[in-house]
């Protein structure tokens, strides 16, 4: 079982560690659960992600559910916090005032961003299986590298990388084969902002008057 710790601190996103920076960000993902288009279920996640150069992180997300992909079912949102150098991870109640979590019982080797070339070449190579340079194109005021690649199943992903910003992947789509033509699902990530530096030290502080509550 994944460490909780790690799923507090990335959320099971691939946005590596780093230099420090801010991220606006939304996920579109649907599912085609029929051999039409009458019974897809989609998600729409809007997200804020500051990252410190030791590895902290917070992340604080809105998070929209549909069914028949335009009838929306129900909404949410997520507040998660991991702090260095204490280790500590969060989850963050910001309606009731409330703080869940502690101490990381468990370690891990984070992803980083690493030097590459100007297409970031390497960092495709990292990121997809035998990726093809389909472009170029700008994404949130920066200009990007795509790349692509297929499997043999029909499934398929695309990213689009910042060599900027430290080869940051801007936007990526995955796909994978449904019938008749119609995809039968789509999993879409895109960055609308993209702020370098050190963010502002609160964010990776629990909110004052907040109740702690630790985790079993």
């Amino acid at each position: 079982m994944p460490c909780h710790c790690v799923l507090l601190a990335y959320m099971g996103l691939s946005i590596w560690d780093g230099v420090p920076r801010t991220i606006h960000f939304e996920i579109d993902d649907w599912r085609n659960d029929s051999w039409g288009l009458h019974n897809i279920e989609r998600r729409t996640i809007r997200c804020e992600t500051a990252i410190a150069s030791n590895g902290s992180r917070m992340n604080k997300c809105d998070i929209e559910l549909f069914h028949h992909y335009l009838l929306r079912s129900t909404s949410g949102s997520e507040h998660t916090l991991y702090i260095q150098p204490t280790r500590s991870g969060f989850s963050i109640d910001d309606k009731n005032r409330v703080a869940s979590g502690g101490n990381c019982n468990c370690t891990w080797d984070a992803p980083r961003q690493m030097p590459d070339d100007d297409a970031c070449s390497q960092t495709a190579a990292l990121r997809l299986y035998r990726p093809k340079r389909v472009g170029t194109n700008r994404i949130a005021g920066a200009v990007v590298v795509d790349y692509r690649s297929e499997e043999t199943d029909g499934s398929s992903r695309r990213i689009s990388l910042a060599p900027e910003h430290g080869c940051e992947v801007m936007e990526e789509v995955a796909r994978t084969k449904g019938t008749l033509g119609i995809p039968g699902s789509q999993w879409r990530y895109r960055v609308n902002s993209y702020k370098p530096g050190k963010p502002p030290r609160r964010v990776f502080q629990l909110p004052p008057g907040f109740r702690v509550e630790s985790e079993k």
